[in-house]
């Protein structure tokens, strides 16, 4: 999922270096923060124990 995000950043910063349309960066912003969020979410509800063990 973290490569994901990454992905969409990558996306993200092209479409800003190429000169798109407004619509278009606020729409990639948009959709990267609602997958962060979702990321956030899921791991802050996760069972996933998260300590380490030696």
């Amino acid at each position: 999922m973290d490569t994901l995000i990454f992905g969409g950043m990558l996306a993200t910063l092209i479409a800003l270096c190429r000169e798109s349309s407004r619509t278009v960066v606020l729409g990639a912003w948009w959709v990267l923060l609602l997958a962060v969020v979702l990321l956030m979410a899921h791991h802050i509800t996760s069972s996933l124990a998260l300590t380490l063990s030696w």
